[in-house]
């Protein structure tokens, strides 16, 4: 049965230009000054038209500010409930006065509602997605550049420092079958973004989205499920990753719960399941050709340093993923988003052959035991060698995006 095409009337086209907030040096710096002690955020208010909201800043300010208090962040908050929190170190003065030739340049911070173009291209996007996709809220474009006169430098990507930002959907969702999702115009793309819901006092739904880049965003309801998993104990996990456009199934009503992982589908599983931006170029194994299906996804998972290939310089993507391999790529991600992982021994010591786990995988598999990421078999083992499921691999993302506050 075709689904029918949704339509992206939650956003109107924009038929103002932005509004526009500028702040002075003076003003920028007694705000900071007035902040409580032990605060490192200022929280800006914006005034937004239907052509959405624009704050300038001087540079010199924020650039002062973060070498003084490196935790501090920048916060604007709109009047429609949008939301974007700058962390000042993420302005590399440095860099960004050698690309425009001047020290002398302000930062632009804009939050503007999607034009008609592009919301057609969601529209496209959202139906040609599996299962039924539909719009929940506005598609906002977030971005920051620097200018200097008639230069301007994009500030858009934040290496592995996520970036908050929330979006106000109109009515209240559930979490399980909604998610926050990032639009490509360049592929047409939507891909999951890490959020988490909350639901206000109105009713409406605050969606907080966490992405170490700016895009467009939106939030989206979906649910999936698939007919060879109804009474399979991994079915809410891969239900709820399926609803949140993380994975897929090997065909559109089998998900294959006991079929094994191959490394190339956990490097596109893990870049999906942190939000990556797609890097198309950089570690050159000689096994992955360019015009592979997941070529992209082991490249960026390659950049992130969460992947590494072997010593004959290959990657053998069509191998089936360990369950040890599956651990080290599961804790250097839990890594690369900041958070602080405990190698506990007695983690560790509760698996039956942990004395045969090679030293290359100890501290992950500990780390990843200690967390309650992963488990043991039935019979007490953690067998490093064996291959992950599929089953395996959704209940181990899913535990994993919720270690990380990820998802709610």
């Amino acid at each position: 049965m075709a689904t029918p095409s949704p339509t992206a009337t939650a956003t109107p086209a924009p038929t103002a230009a932005p509004q526009v907030t500028t702040l002075t040096a003076e003003s920028l710096t007694a705000q900071f000054a007035a902040l409580p002690a032990g605060s490192n955020e200022l929280v800006i208010p914006l005034t937004s038209t239907t052509g959405g909201a624009q704050a300038v800043l001087p540079a010199s300010v924020l650039i002062q500010q973060a070498a003084a208090k490196p935790a501090s962040v920048l916060t604007f908050s709109t009047t429609d409930g949008t939301s974007y929190s700058l962390p000042l170190r993420l302005v590399n003065g440095t860099a960004l006065a050698a690309q425009l030739g001047t020290s002398n340049f302000t930062i632009t911070v804009s939050i503007l509602p999607a034009g008609t173009a592009t919301l057609s291209s969601v529209n496209q996007a959202l139906a040609a997605q599996a299962g039924s996709v539909t719009l929940a809220a506005p598609v906002i474009e977030f971005s920051i550049s620097a200018q200097a006169g008639n230069s301007s430098v994009p500030l858009n990507s934040f290496g592995s420092t996520y970036v908050s930002r929330t979006i106000k959907a109109t009515q209240s969702l559930n979490p399980d079958n909604a998610t926050a999702v990032s639009f490509d115009p360049a592929t047409g793309k939507l891909s999951f973004v890490p959020s988490v819901f909350t639901t206000q006092a109105d009713g409406t739904t605050a969606v907080t989205i966490k992405r170490n880049s700016n895009s467009y965003y939106t939030v989206v309801q979906s649910s999936k499920t698939f007919g060879d998993i109804t009474s399979h104990w991994a079915k809410s996990a891969i239900d709820l990753l399926a609803s949140k456009l993380i994975i897929t199934g090997t065909s559109d009503t089998a998900f294959s719960p006991s079929q094994s992982v191959t490394r190339a589908e956990f490097a596109a599983l893990i870049t999906r399941s942190l939000g990556l931006a797609t890097v198309s170029s950089g570690t050159n194994f000689s096994d992955v050709n360019a015009g592979a299906w997941y070529a992209d996804a082991v490249h960026t998972a390659a950049a992130a340093g969460l992947i590494t290939g072997y010593t004959d310089g290959s990657f053998k993507p069509n191998s089936p993923i360990t369950r040890q391999e599956m651990a080290a790529i599961l804790s250097k991600a839990m890594k690369y988003t900041g958070k602080s992982l405990n190698s506990d021994p007695a983690a560790l010591a509760k698996f039956s052959d942990a004395a045969s786990l090679p030293a290359w995988s100890q501290a992950a598999v500990a780390e990843m035991a200690a967390e309650g990421i992963i488990q043991g078999l039935p019979d007490g083992s953690f067998a490093p060698e064996k291959s992950a499921t599929r089953a395996e691999a959704a209940t181990m993302l899913e535990k994993t995006l919720l270690a990380l506050g990820f998802i709610n």
